[in-house]
């Protein structure tokens, strides 16, 4: 996450709750760019570019005279991915056309995270955008259009190719042996506030206490890479779930068909939610339509 809180105020916090400054970013207000933007709070992430990318906000984009700085978060997600568009990510650009900001100095770039209409999911798995990007496309995440929710979000449906579910365990490496038996060292998984191992696996030194991605092949965990960017497993909960996917998976045919089947419905829902976020008409104030007439009911 990121708050911007005035010039040279732009502070991070990480997955640990580590929080940090950042130097030589700027963010112009929109109205008054000489202004620097103040009580903003935005969700994002790093990538390995290195770039920050900015997820609709929690909180719109507000200057030191106290204007604006209402909670967005409570406003549906199309207003709030217009916002970031319209308050954080042109103000930015139009100072670096005319030279303003030297993107060169800043520590890292920032852009809006892309998100894409629903109907567009066999394009993105199926079609040209995977070599127009670069990283590996190995899933999607299906974003609620509804208000921003901290935390855990259950509504969030994050579907990957069966052989690419995975856990993010911490590894413990421990030696096993007893009376009359041979010595060995074992691996052991363990998920987030749990004192029991979760499962086992073959050893690795090397990667003792460190957080590692793990999947399932052939009735066993099998290491796939060390999470530098963690500091802690996945819950107990995820882990669950992901076992359970890994059960009874959702194969890309599958969840390609339903989207198909259901584009009808949705379709409907987002017609309904455009008419709900539409102004007032003005015409109906100036002239209101005229009261029904109520209708007599004989009684016996």
């Amino acid at each position: 996450m990121m708050l911007i809180n005035g010039k040279n105020e732009v502070h991070m916090i990480d997955r640990d709750n580590s929080i940090f400054h950042i130097a030589n970013l700027e963010f112009p207000f929109r109205k008054d760019p000489h202004v620097h933007l103040s009580n903003t709070l935005l969700d994002g992430a790093t990538n390995e570019d290195p770039r920050f990318t900015l997820r609709p906000p929690m909180r719109t984009p507000g200057s030191p005279s106290g204007r604006l700085g209402q909670p967005v978060g409570q406003c549906e997600f199309n207003v709030r991915l217009v916002c970031i568009e319209k308050e954080i990510i042109s103000p930015r650009m139009e100072k670096m056309k005319s030279g303003q900001i030297d993107k060169t100095k800043e520590p890292f770039s920032v852009r809006n995270k892309p998100f894409f209409d629903i109907h567009a999911s066999r394009k993105l798995l199926e079609g040209s955008f995977t070599s127009q990007v670069s990283h590996e496309v190995d899933g999607l995440i299906f974003q609620p259009c509804g208000k921003y929710k901290p935390g855990r979000c259950d509504d969030i449906l994050k579907w990957k190719p069966p052989s690419h579910n995975s856990v993010d365990f911490r590894l413990k490496i421990t030696n096993v042996g007893g009376e009359g038996m041979l010595p060995r060292t074992l691996g052991l998984l363990f998920v987030g506030s749990c004192d029991r191992p979760f499962a086992q696996m073959k050893d690795l030194k090397q990667y003792d206490n460190k957080i590692i991605e793990c999947t399932f092949v052939n009735n066993t965990w099998a290491f796939m890479k060390q999470r530098i960017d963690k500091s802690f497993p996945n819950s107990y909960d995820t882990a669950l779930a992901v076992c359970n996917s890994i059960q009874h998976p959702v194969t890309k045919d599958i969840l390609l068909e339903f989207v198909d089947r259901s584009a009808p419905g949705l379709q409907q829902q987002q017609q309904h939610a455009q008419k709900r976020n539409r102004p007032p008409d003005t015409d109906a104030k100036l002239m209101p339509p005229p009261t029904a007439k109520r209708t007599k009911h004989a009684t016996p």
